[in-house]
């Protein structure tokens, strides 16, 4: 049995509502992004605990394994891996359930590639995907527990605040916190 408290988030809605210019901001040469196409939840929760184990990213770890794996194997959920010298060092998820609007559901980059320039050329990558499609909206939402610079991240690269909102977080209290059992 978990037991779990709330904390309060102040979250931000953000969106672009037209494709940006990105052509000018490519992947440098070390990297390369690979769609996994109907990734395994052991690969998938790797990268998930790797990069959100510092920001209260707990949905996903606390969600019943036969949840994860629908949406790992929905092919309206797309993920992106970024290698770097052949090393995974971020991912993306994109929910293209909608007909004219993506969501960006995760954006992260592994504690050992952050801060290095590897994210602004990733997310573009992303952008430029999402923005194939025939769609009015590209939005994520990021809150105070994410990375201190994910907003002004965001905002930097042509993302608009939309909305704002105080959130009840649920987390596991530290007896039961998830990350103390992984093997990593």
């Amino acid at each position: 049995m978990r037991f779990m408290t709330e904390i309060e988030a102040k979250t931000w809605w953000l969106h672009q509502i037209k494709a940006p210019d990105n052509s000018a901001v490519k992947l440098p040469a070390s990297c390369k992004v690979m769609q996994a196409i109907k990734p395994t939840r052991s690969f998938y929760l790797f990268l998930y605990t790797e990069i959100g184990r510092h920001f209260q990213w707990y949905n996903r770890l606390m969600m019943p394994a036969k949840e994860l794996q629908e949406i790992l194997l929905d092919p309206l959920n797309e993920f992106f891996v970024l290698y770097i010298n052949g090393v995974p060092g971020g991912f993306a998820e994109l929910d293209v359930h909608s007909d004219d609007q993506t969501e960006l559901v995760y954006f992260g980059l592994t504690p050992e590639f952050t801060g290095k320039g590897y994210g602004k050329p990733f997310l573009k990558y992303v952008m430029r995907h999402a923005w194939k499609r025939s769609i009015s909206k590209f939005w994520l939402h990021t809150c105070n527990l994410d990375h201190p610079a994910a907003l002004a991240f965001y905002t930097k690269n042509g993302f608009e605040i939309y909305d704002e909102d105080i959130v009840h977080q649920p987390i596991p209290d530290a007896n039961s916190d998830p990350y103390k059992k992984l093997p990593w």
